[in-house]
């Protein structure tokens, strides 16, 4: 691991470690606040490490978009910052909630990021759509992730659009359909068709 990378471990899980902390302070303010959150952070801490750990191996930080490889490592710290305002905003206004709405908001960013950079991807088996039957074809996986990035950026839309209407039993399976099963299913109608075709 060069310096660079062990400069963004050390910061990513400071910033985690001291988010636990402030979960840890919430947790005895208000009745919103519960303390199964310091638990979330104390998993977040070590996720971090894993994801940083992985991200750093060479096939996945040259082959993976740049701006993917880096969205991993800061995931959780980003992930814990916005689980927190939630948190502190119970703490502040008992009466009132944003919970849901925080989180359909921010995993539709997510999305959207994540579907912008996709085309960007190159074979590897760390970021990306992580269907096998890609690693041994490159016209595949181009295809599959130039299709996955526009359905990415829709299930973002659909998470982000939530908030206005509050059917789960609409935007979850959505999301699972446009995220998923769309990318899955064009990649093995591309697999079988290069079978056939050799």
């Amino acid at each position: 691991m060069n310096p660079k990378n062990k400069r963004t471990l050390f910061l990513t899980s400071t910033i985690c470690i001291i988010l636990s902390i402030v979960a840890f302070a919430l947790s005895h303010m208000g009745e919103a606040s519960n303390e199964n959150y310091i638990l979330l952070y104390v998993i977040a801490v070590l996720l971090n490490i894993v994801l940083n750990l992985a991200l750093s191996i060479k096939i996945a930080s040259t082959n993976g978009a740049k701006a993917l490889v880096s969205l991993g490592k800061w995931i959780m710290p980003i992930a814990g910052v916005v689980y927190l305002i939630p948190q502190v905003y119970s703490v502040l206004f008992p009466a009132k909630t944003m919970q849901d709405t925080y989180w359909y908001v921010f995993i539709g960013i997510l999305f959207i990021v994540s579907g912008n950079y996709f085309p960007k991807n190159h074979i590897n088996p760390y970021i990306g759509l992580k269907f096998p039957w890609l690693f041994n074809d490159e016209e595949g996986w181009y295809k599959t992730h130039r299709l996955g990035g526009y359905t990415w950026i829709l299930a973002g839309i659909v998470s982000i659009l939530h908030p206005l209407h509050n059917l789960v039993f609409v935007t979850v399976p959505l999301i699972i359909f446009l995220v998923g099963i769309v990318p899955l299913v064009y990649s093995l109608v591309l697999y079988f068709k290069r079978k056939r075709s050799n």
